[in-house]
């Protein structure tokens, strides 16, 4: 009798543990079907709703991942980035294989501060399973930021391979061949981007400035022409396509896109100093010197300015003010800048 008293007590012990289990089961379900009602919601557009459910689940099961996740891509399209960069770090805490999550930490980040963003979160994105065209996309996109720009085609080349209407990727991955001279693979690039965008303004842009690299001034003036076509107010267009213009000769359209762009830009350094290139053919020298002034005065660090002020300087006889303008645009970067120091080395 005695031992089958004590095998009683044993029983009496272990009840609160199945207790507890049946508990957490229990919790764990409707953390579920929180979670599932929160998609409901973000089908809809409605994140308030969804984020309210999501809460209700971690309150449920405080180890839910991938509700962490979910909260935070809601909290993302409610302009609350660093909580959701919070809810992307607690998420990969506890899944630490969970790929989407390292995306969406990565691509919040880069919405905040670009100098922010690990490139290993997009390494790992790729590793545990979210090897999306997007995530290649957005990889290239930050190689490209910090100047990669091998690396940067190799990840758009990627993403394109995955989705070959990606007009965003092939773009880009021109813009990335600009960097490394491939004027012409730039070029096709924006010429494909523009067959499945055509409304992409900059594709257009973009492709104006590679051909005049190469020369190829009347074709970059449509170009621009097309950029401008699709958004009046888009400055930079105004002053590219100034820019072709003065090389062909024609003054006074180039002097209208150059005014035209300040107009929309007060503060476009590019312009200023390109009216003061225009000033400078006309042999107007003392209104190129005021206007490469300014632009000195706004930025300090712009050699082309100085380069060109040098050059208008020595059009007056100012050989002594040309050469301090050239050693300066030399110590900037300007590599032009060198042939003309030469001069002043003999005299």
């Amino acid at each position: 009798m005695k031992r089958f008293i004590l095998f009683l007590s044993s029983l009496v012990l272990i009840l609160p543990v199945i207790s507890q289990n049946i508990d957490n089961g229990k919790k764990k379900k409707q953390a579920e079907q929180a979670y599932n009602k929160a998609a409901e919601f973000i089908l809809k557009d409605d994140y308030s709703a969804a984020i309210a459910e999501l809460d209700r689940a971690l309150q449920l099961d405080p180890v839910f991942p991938r509700a962490y996740l979910q909260r935070g891509k809601s909290l993302f399209q409610l302009q609350n980035g660093n909580l959701a960069i919070s809810d992307f770090n607690k998420a990969i805490e506890l899944d630490p294989g969970l790929g989407e999550a390292y995306f969406c930490r990565a691509f919040a980040q880069l919405t905040l501060d670009t100098s922010g963003v690990r490139l290993d979160d997009l390494d790992n994105a790729i590793r545990y399973g979210y090897a999306e065209p997007h995530t290649y996309y957005y990889r290239g996109l930050v190689r490209l930021i910090r100047d990669d720009s091998e690396g940067a085609i190799a990840d758009f080349s990627k993403a394109i391979e995955m989705r070959p209407n990606y007009a965003k990727a092939y773009h880009d991955r021109g813009t990335a061949k600009k960097r490394t001279g491939d004027y012409q693979g730039a070029i096709y690039d924006y010429r494909m981007a523009l067959s499945y965008d055509p409304k992409m303004k900059m594709a257009y842009d973009n492709m104006g400035s590679s051909k005049k690299a190469i020369g190829d001034f009347q074709s970059a003036d449509k170009d621009f022409s097309m950029a401008i076509a699709l958004d009046s107010s888009f400055y930079m267009a105004y002053n590219n396509r100034g820019g072709a213009r003065l090389v062909l000769g024609d003054l006074e359209g180039a002097r209208a896109d150059f005014e035209k762009a300040l107009e929309l830009n007060p503060d476009c350094l590019f312009a200023l100093c390109n009216l003061g290139n225009l000033y400078a053919k006309e042999g107007e020298f003392e209104k190129a010197i005021e206007l490469y002034d300014q632009v000195i005065a706004s930025s300090p660090d712009y050699g082309i300015a100085y380069l060109n002020r040098g050059l208008t300087k020595e059009l007056t006889g100012d050989l002594q003010g040309a050469c301090f303008d050239w050693k300066f645009a030399s110590e900037l970067g300007v590599q032009d800048a060198e042939k003309y120091l030469k001069e002043c080395d003999q005299k």
